[in-house]
């Protein structure tokens, strides 16, 4: 009887390169990783160090991720950068052919939204979505159930795409850190 694995995490496909060293940005030890690690804690340092070339691959799509990876198929697939390409992709299949200028402005601004949100150290992911989002939503007339649905099809849930959606309400709260940070990537 031969029971099946996933390629990508069965370790006889692995390369050589697939487990490497790389020095500690805290205090510079070297730390081992093996390519499925996302983070680590120094032996030294004892901080929490990201994989430098962890790649989430399949698992960030792939319906039977979780079945694969358990837990860490749920952590890999609400990545911020994970979750901006599937709103993405949902974006680009809502929008036409037609809409090519409004795409590209919404994925300017997002970038935007993300370099601020960064920069400043914020949780980037609710103004990116608003960000990527919202450009298309105001031109083409979406309700907020045409929002939601799309918000949710790329995998952000229920309660955070109403706070989304809420961001992108003209008379939104204007303290809310995240409106400013929309705010700047929007003009």
């Amino acid at each position: 009887m031969s029971i099946w694995k996933c390629p990508g995490q069965d370790r006889s496909f692995w390369k050589p390169e697939d487990i490497f060293d790389s020095p500690c940005p805290h205090c510079g030890h070297s730390i081992e990783f093996w390519k499925d690690d996302i983070a680590l804690r120094c032996p030294n340092c004892k901080q929490l160090v990201s994989n430098p070339r962890f790649d989430a691959g399949c698992a960030a799509w792939c319906s039977y991720a979780s079945k694969c990876l358990g837990e860490l198929a749920r952590t890999i697939q609400s990545q911020p950068r994970i979750i901006r390409n599937r709103l993405e992709v949902a974006l680009r299949k809502k929008l036409g052919p037609e809409d090519h200028d409004l795409l590209n402005r919404s994925l300017k601004a997002a970038e935007k939204a993300e370099e601020i949100a960064v920069a400043e150290k914020t949780e980037p992911i609710m103004p990116v979505a608003a960000s990527l989002v919202g450009p298309a939503a105001r031109v083409k007339g979406w309700s907020r159930e045409e929002v939601i649905n799309l918000l949710e099809e790329a995998g952000i849930e229920g309660n955070t795409a109403g706070r989304i959606y809420q961001l992108l309400e003209p008379a939104g709260d204007a303290d809310n850190p995240y409106r400013n940070i929309i705010d700047r990537a929007t003009t």
